[in-house]
């Protein structure tokens, strides 16, 4: 964290400060209000983020089975707004999945930039990951070697 007291959302991924209940602050994202204000960071916890990756995808199933069924129906008139939300919250949801699975790579993407750089310069400088990730991937793994062992 290049700054004190300043955290990233788990949604957006922009670094702000925290109240003092350890949510973050409210923000806005392209216009509208973030999802992931009034929630804890990710570096505490990524809950939120895993929900709000299972509403996007909910959102998009029922917003697909809507135009699916007027396509079969061989309706006359197909709400292009329909049509426009499906197609934002398909990208929505790529966006989100490709975080979601970068942030739970985190603990190998993080063990293999430490050996690059151990490698390159002789030291390391990149941020460790959240604690709680490092004990799931440690869950994950079993007995295996510790994250900061190279």
């Amino acid at each position: 964290m290049s700054r004190r007291g300043s955290f990233r959302c788990q949604i957006c991924g922009r670094k702000k400060h925290l109240r003092k209940n350890g949510t973050v602050v409210h923000h806005h994202v392209g216009g509208p209000q973030c999802p992931g204000a009034g929630y804890p960071p990710i570096e505490h916890d990524d809950a939120r983020l895993v929900g709000y990756a299972g509403e996007i995808g909910a959102a998009y199933e029922r917003a697909a089975a809507a135009v699916k069924r007027l396509e079969e129906d061989r309706a006359n008139w197909i709400d292009p707004v329909l049509v426009a939300r499906r197609r934002l919250l398909a990208a929505e949801v790529v966006k989100i999945s490709r975080r979601v699975q970068r942030h739970l790579d985190w603990p190998e993407r993080y063990r293999r930039s430490m050996a690059l750089q151990m490698e390159k310069f002789g030291y390391v400088w990149s941020d460790p990951p959240p604690l709680y990730l490092v004990e799931r991937a440690g869950e994950a793994k079993g007995a295996g070697e510790p994250l900061n062992a190279l």
